[in-house]
């Protein structure tokens, strides 16, 4: 079963974007849970993946149940790949500490996970108690976050970061991610749309000058950098993304190229000393500090 944005959820509501997530964060696994109890479809789904789980003794047997396949893929947030066979099955049997593998080479921290944890079969990893409830925990958060979004613009994004972003080591990664990206980008108040339109090397220049990844080590940064970009949806009255920034594509992409230049000094100057929607900045500040 692949998840879809809104799938679960009632459309429409006009919620406040910060006090509902502030509530979302206390206990989110708990809350997500609950959630789900009045939800027969994401229940059904579940429960059927619990009951076949020890019949998914290799990767085949798990690409051919594709009810199975979409709540595990679900579970790492990855739902939207469930037609590609191919990619899925490398996840599944490459070495993901191999710097050839396709893990390593896309770089999303969704897809190494993934990779880590499925891609040993003996045992089968199914056979193991703790990632068959590690799997239904991933399920229900990542129903609960989609139906979230899909009643608050931005909140889906926004738990998701929080929970997280701690886990991102490299810029690459986060460059990887594009929701994780969109959240940085524009927490930090650059206009997303537009680093979208720069090439990789570009956007890993600005994001050297304006992040450091240790203060996602913190929870208040992570918190109040979570709350400006639901501020900064409120205000633009739409969660609608621009390219994304952190997709496969921009990973191979030309790093020499140059056409963004233009906008990459626009995109500077912000950086050099803007007021952004999280106060005046100073070129090579980190997040940390433009929350002091």
């Amino acid at each position: 079963m692949e998840i879809e944005k809104g799938t679960h959820a009632m459309s429409g509501s006009l919620l406040p974007p910060v006090p509902v997530y502030l509530g979302d964060i206390k206990n989110e696994g708990a809350t997500a849970a609950k959630s789900l109890v009045a939800d027969p479809q994401a229940n059904a789904a579940l429960a059927y993946f619990q009951k076949v789980a020890p019949t998914l003794t290799t990767p085949q047997s798990l690409l051919g149940n594709y009810q199975a396949l979409g709540v595990v893929l679900g579970a790492f947030g990855i739902g939207s790949i469930i037609h590609q066979t191919a990619v899925i099955k490398d996840l599944l049997t490459q070495n993901p500490s191999d710097p050839k593998s396709l893990a390593q080479q896309l770089g999303n921290p969704k897809y190494l996970l993934f990779a880590k944890t499925l891609s040993n079969w003996n045992p089968p990893p199914f056979a193991n108690p703790a990632n068959v409830a590690s799997i239904v925990s991933g399920y229900q958060l990542n129903v609960f976050e989609a139906n979230q979004g899909a009643q608050v613009p931005g909140l889906q994004q926004a738990l998701y970061f929080t929970r997280t972003i701690g886990s991102i080591k490299t810029l690459t990664q986060l460059q990887s991610d594009p929701d994780l990206l969109k959240v940085v980008v524009t927490g930090v108040g650059l206009p997303y749309d537009n680093f979208g339109l720069l090439s990789f090397q570009q956007q890993t220049q600005i994001l050297q000058n304006k992040v450091h990844l240790t203060d996602f080590q913190n929870p208040k940064t992570v918190q109040r950098l979570a709350e400006q970009y639901l501020v900064a949806q409120q205000l633009n009255g739409s969660a609608a993304s621009g390219p994304p920034a952190g997709s496969v594509a921009s990973l191979f992409s030309d790093v020499t190229d140059t056409s963004g230049s233009s906008l990459l000094d626009i995109l500077n100057a912000s950086s050099a000393g803007s007021t952004s929607l999280l106060g005046t900045s100073s070129a090579g500040s980190s997040v940390l500090s433009l929350f002091a």
